[in-house]
């Protein structure tokens, strides 16, 4: 089986999208796992990304992705949250040399005139520092697109 990462690319642009709805104007409904859940999704999608691009045989990459991930302060904040979350914790040191401490949920119901819309976000505490699932999402779109701006590899 052939497995592409224009496929993996466009699975984390929903993903995102996703978390970029739930975190800004998911309607007039919202659970309390909405922001986890899909915060989830886009960090674990996000960082196996760079799987694909390394299996994919029609990219040659230009640089290392995995020292890549080292050097981007985004991606490997997503590399330990996705870890930690999919191991139950992390076996060995974080990749960020940073402790994951707490994960809060903001649930927001905001008034209209025709019923609510209502928002949540994941508030990460990250070795004393804290960090909203949303804006570390959007960074790592930032870093992946750089990175493949300079492999020069074009999903459009």
């Amino acid at each position: 089986m052939e497995y592409k990462a224009k496929d993996k690319y466009f699975s984390m642009l929903r993903a995102y999208e996703k978390l970029k709805k739930i975190s800004t104007n998911n309607g007039n409904t919202i659970s309390l796992t909405d922001p986890n859940d899909v915060a989830d999704n886009f960090f674990t999608i996000c960082y196996h990304f760079k799987d694909w691009l390394k299996k994919d045989t029609s990219i040659n990459l230009v640089e290392n992705v995995e020292d890549f991930i080292k050097k981007s302060k985004s991606l490997v904040l997503a590399a330990d949250y996705c870890n930690s979350f999919k191991h139950a914790g992390l076996n060995r040191e974080p990749r960020s040399g940073k402790v994951i401490e707490k994960v809060n949920r903001h649930i927001r119901l905001d008034l209209t005139p025709t019923g609510f819309v209502g928002s949540g976000r994941l508030e990460l505490t990250i070795s004393g520092e804290k960090y909203d699932s949303f804006l570390l999402a959007t960074e790592c779109l930032k870093e992946w697109e750089q990175f493949l701006k300079k492999s020069k590899v074009s999903f459009i």
